[in-house]
């Protein structure tokens, strides 16, 4: 068993299971040591006949998981996708359980300024997130999956998009959250809450079940909002974007 740290929670995890942990999963920024106490633990082993949940819900007779108390099953994997997503189920249920969301977000790290890229599929998470560490010296948190906590924190996940782009940082203070659109020019847009609450819902990972109403994972990304500062980001595929973003972190830019 290896244990792998979400948020402040260790959780142990069959080596089974890390075993088939693909290119697209970078364990080593969220190994945790072997004397801290697990508060969860993902097991490789058979779930009893129609129990349980799909790990991908597209597939319904593809490997499932099921969750009892602190305990996650998994039936034991036939690749290195069941393995991610057995990973991100023990990574969300860790997430809700500690008062967090998990969303499809990119996020990078300007020294202790933690920035989630928003978007559909297609915004150019990927994207802002390679601008960012390639042209203007920010830490990967991923350009996949993030966590986001009220207290004003994002967690960054093992999990890639894209493989040059594997996750070389666990977490930082969360100081902005941006929301994609392609342009021609780059600039800043305030949005109203509404805005912001709906775009960034749209990218919440759904609770498991038993692990949350949707009325909770509104109150908490309301909160999140509340506290947090939110703009459209419109850029282009161009270095200029990063450089933008860190200068209106370092207050150089105003925004329009």
């Amino acid at each position: 068993m290896r244990r792998l740290r979400f948020g402040d929670w260790s959780v142990e995890v069959d080596a089974q299971l890390l075993t088939l942990a693909g290119e697209r999963c970078t364990l080593a920024p969220f190994l945790s040591s072997a004397e801290s106490a697990s508060r969860l633990v993902l097991r490789a082993e058979p779930v009893p006949e129609g129990q349980g949940a799909p790990l991908d819900p597209r597939y319904p007779q593809g490997t499932r998981f099921q969750v009892d108390g602190d305990v996650v099953r998994v039936e034991p994997p036939k690749g290195e996708l069941d393995t991610e997503l057995a990973l991100r189920v023990g990574m969300q249920l860790a997430t809700l359980r500690q008062g967090g969301l998990l969303l499809h977000a990119g996020g990078v790290a300007f020294g202790e300024r933690g920035v989630v890229a928003i978007g559909p599929s297609g915004a150019g998470k990927s994207t802002f997130t390679r601008l960012c560490t390639q042209a203007a010296g920010a830490q990967v948190l991923s350009d996949e999956v993030l966590a986001l906590y009220p207290e004003g924190r994002v967690e960054g996940s093992p999990f890639c998009s894209d493989l040059d782009l594997p996750s070389t940082r666990a977490r930082a203070p969360l100081t902005a959250v941006l929301l994609l659109h392609k342009g021609t020019e780059e600039r800043l847009e305030e949005v109203s809450p509404r805005e912001a609450l709906t775009v960034m819902l749209g990218q919440v990972f759904r609770p498991l079940p038993g692990e949350g109403s949707p009325r909770e994972v509104l109150r908490r990304l309301a909160h999140i909002v509340e506290q947090t500062t939110v703009r459209r980001f419109v850029f282009r595929k161009d270095e200029a974007a990063a450089g933008f973003v860190r200068d209106w972190l370092d207050g150089r830019q105003i925004a329009r």
